[in-house]
């Protein structure tokens, strides 16, 4: 990403890219928010997210594995942050590397597809939680990293 300096567009130009400039078809931004993978998330997902905004987004996420670990994991849409899913990531392994989907394209546990989330404080869908089966001494490091948009 660059920042802005004289040779960026004119002002003009880029006030349409600025979210509420009154512009047809506002521009929304993208954020990213990376989540550290907690090592004791066995039974409730202690690697969690949750819509902080206070309207509807929509949301992808993706799971960075940097020091491998030895069991499996699932990510999917719960309510304010707590519980477990599968419905984004479904038995995905704490190998090595970048995961955004686990088993056959278009199965269960394909993440690839952007989901709707509630507002933050609502207590229904507005959330993705991560649990994973490696214990509570796991060796496992990495991060949720989540995507999304105000809609």
């Amino acid at each position: 990403m660059k920042t802005i300096d004289r040779a960026a567009p004119s002002g003009e130009g880029l006030q349409q890219l600025v979210q509420g400039s009154g512009a047809t078809g506002t521009y929304a931004n993208l954020i990213r928010v990376n989540i550290p993978l907690a090592t004791t998330s066995t039974s409730n997902a202690a690697t969690n997210w949750i819509n902080p905004e206070t309207g509807t987004v929509m949301a992808k996420a993706f799971v960075v594995i940097t020091v491998a670990g030895t069991g499996t994991f699932d990510v999917g849409r719960s309510s304010d942050g707590t519980g477990s899913s599968n419905g984004m990531i479904d038995g995905g392994t704490l190998a090595l590397g970048v995961q955004e989907r686990s088993g056959t394209a278009g199965t269960a546990g394909d993440s690839t597809e952007w989901l709707c989330f509630g507002p933050g404080g609502t207590g229904t869908n507005n959330s993705i939680v991560m649990v994973h089966s490696d214990g509570i001494v796991s060796t496992a490091a990495g991060k949720l990293v989540v995507f999304y948009t105000l809609i």
